[in-house]
């Protein structure tokens, strides 16, 4: 059987996808039957893919023998038959079965590309504005990038044995203007810092979304979500470059920067009286299907422009359910200088938050 974009689109979260989206996932879509009776996967596994029932009906069959049919003419039939890890329901052919099946490690990295964008907060400039760079300005800035650099909120919470191995690890590169450092669409390899020049970070469409100079980076999003580039950053002036290589991001910025807490000890935060905020970044449709209590739903898309909204003085915590997104979410804010951890929620089906 033949899966179109059209029957793609009829279940969730693909119906919140673009069509250039759409096409990398039906490239890993596959068509799986099931006879009467057959088991689809079983409660308490960790599932490496994601069902979507497609023709038939089936039983999901929880620990307290509870049970719900769901037919594939039904409304629930449009979301995952299971979406929690580990599963928790059984799945039972109840008549002869055709079920969609995706990696749920792909559909995380589609989910990652479609919703972070490097440019969704930024201020968008006329494309037709000349940059024009001061020689003598540049000069005095290209010796001050790693002022810059060290005064953002990223970096501030580095440990200082990092930062030392992070600017030895550091490559150069010489840059000219018009050359694209990074195009949309291609894998992430480096993050990206600026010694010297300017640059223009353009969006699919080629418009021109911000405007980058000395000390200022990019880069990250791609690497921490293990996901393609989703802008071109094009060289508005000659100037060079700082390179850090994607194993060297993963040891010196992104694992010292994403905090865990247990369930166990996100209780204890509560009783201290601090003002804590739980955020779920998923998209609505999915937080539906599955939330923690008390969390507010903020998705990945729309978290950038929010963030100047966020108060310094409230502790954040991100429910991990997101995965990749998650990460992000959590790196977005910790560069916006909030207080955040990462709630690990894989102990949570003993636990009722």
């Amino acid at each position: 059987m033949t899966i179109s974009k059209e029957i793609l689109q009829e279940f969730s979260p693909f119906d919140s996808l673009s069509s250039d989206f759409l096409e990398r996932a039906l490239g890993r879509i596959s068509v799986r039957e099931f006879k009467k009776g057959d088991v689809l996967f079983q409660r308490g596994k960790n599932l490496s893919e994601t069902f979507y029932l497609l023709k038939g009906g089936v039983d999901l069959l929880a620990a307290d023998l509870s049970r719900i049919s769901v037919n594939h003419t039904s409304p629930q039939a449009r979301h995952p038959l299971c979406n929690t890890q580990p599963a928790r329901v059984s799945a039972f052919a109840k008549t002869d079965v055709t079920a969609l099946v995706i990696e749920r490690d792909f559909l995380d990295l589609v989910m990652v590309w479609s919703e972070s964008s490097l440019v969704e907060n930024s201020i968008p400039i006329d494309p037709d504005d000349e940059v024009d760079a001061d020689p003598i300005i540049e000069e005095q800035l290209s010796k001050d990038w790693m002022s810059v650099l060290l005064s953002a909120p990223l970096f501030s919470r580095i440990p200082p044995g990092n930062i030392q191995a992070l600017f030895q690890r550091f490559i150069p590169r010489n840059v000219s203007k018009g050359e694209k450092v990074v195009v949309v669409g291609t894998q992430g390899d480096y993050f990206y810092v600026i010694k010297s020049g300017t640059a223009q970070v353009l969006d699919s469409a080629g418009y021109c979304k911000a405007n980058l100079s000395t000390g200022d980076y990019f880069g990250e999003e791609a690497l921490i979500g293990n996901t393609t580039r989703n802008a071109t950053v094009e060289m508005s002036s000659d100037g060079e470059l700082m390179c850090l290589g994607k194993e060297s991001f993963a040891e010196l910025l992104h694992k010292p920067l994403v905090s865990y807490v247990s369930v166990a000890e996100f209780f204890k935060l509560q009783q201290t009286g601090r003002s804590i905020r739980l955020i779920d970044v998923r998209l609505p449709i999915e937080f539906k299907q599955q939330q923690l209590s008390g969390s507010v739903n903020i998705p990945l898309s729309y978290l950038r422009p929010k963030l100047d909204e966020m108060s310094k003085d409230i502790l954040y915590v991100v429910s991990d359910y997101g995965g990749r997104r998650s990460e992000v979410a959590v790196q977005l804010m910790v560069q916006a200088g909030l207080d955040v951890l990462l709630l690990r929620s894989s102990d949570v089906q003993e636990v009722e938050l």
